[in-house]
């Protein structure tokens, strides 16, 4: 099977208030080729402009970027309450139901983060809600002799293995390109390059693309391995999944597979099932 190129997107501002700015993904036009991603969202903040909220049928992962001055803080109503600051990563697997908040660590420091909705399959949408964190200091780096360098903030690359684990397999790479680095893509996985700093090429066989910054495409193939290339020194981070061929029903701050199923998490979170949270302090 020939590499398959989506259409290449524009980030798009969203205003939001309590946000300084925010970048959002319509990953809709990326069609079957986002999957397993349902939200890709570059956010900076220094308030709290949300409440704690439900969460099901999904991980909500929040990646803090390595420019962050400020760190987040991330609660949920299984009792984690975790504070992450720069190059970090907060896995936050929703499963049956979870009450979730994150806020800016610290009132005055900016919080710039990327926000990811990860979908899970049918068989752990009803699973105990988890929450995974990785430091950014104990993120695993690789590195080759032209100064490109990796971050492996979840998943592998070329030997190099991050010690977060999902329950779904995924990858998260950060990666600041100089000159050129190989990506294997999975059988069946799709793969989200977001390209935050340069312009990158893409190249699979005879299959080019560009992309530059504040741009999106996804990429699909059948275990090939595509070459990035850096036009211009670039900073782009790499998101792959394995495509989830099933229903998907989305309401509010669910994702499940049908509507039944939307209304029994519902039903959860209306009986207190999925817990609480008491109010943060203020810092």
């Amino acid at each position: 099977m020939s590499i398959r190129f989506s259409p290449v997107i524009d980030t798009r501002p969203r205003p939001i208030p309590g946000f300084s700015a925010l970048q959002y993904v319509d990953l809709k036009v990326l069609g079957v080729h986002a999957s397993p991603l349902a939200v890709l969202d570059d956010f900076r903040v220094q308030e709290r402009p949300f409440s704690p909220h439900a969460h099901a049928g999904f991980a909500a992962v929040t990646y803090v970027f390595e420019d962050s001055t400020g760190a987040v803080r991330s609660r949920t109503s299984t009792g984690a309450d975790l504070v992450v600051g720069a190059g970090g990563i907060v896995w936050t697997q929703a499963g049956r139901g979870i009450i979730h908040e994150e806020v800016p660590a610290k009132r005055g420091q900016e919080l710039h983060g990327l926000q990811l909705f990860v979908n899970l399959t049918s068989k752990n949408k009803l699973s105990a809600p988890h929450v995974l964190s990785l430091e950014g200091g104990d993120v695993p780096v690789w590195r080759n002799d032209t100064d490109d360098r990796v971050r492996v903030v979840v998943g592998s690359f070329q030997g190099v293995s991050s010690p977060l684990l999902p329950d779904e397999p995924f990858t998260m790479l950060d990666a600041r390109i100089h000159r050129q680095i190989p990506y294997r893509i999975g059988a069946a996985q799709n793969t989200v390059l977001y390209v935050l700093d340069g312009t990158l090429l893409i190249r699979g066989g005879e299959e080019l693309e560009t992309v530059s910054s504040g741009q999106v495409v996804a990429v699909s193939d059948n275990g090939a391995t595509v070459s990035l290339e850096a036009l211009r020194p670039s900073h782009v981070l790499v998101l792959s999944g394995t495509q989830i061929d099933e229903p998907v029903v989305e309401e509010g701050p669910f994702i499940m597979n049908d509507r039944s199923q939307i209304e029994a998490a519902m039903a959860r979170y209306r009986s207190g099932e999925m817990g609480g949270l008491s109010p943060i302090e203020q810092v």
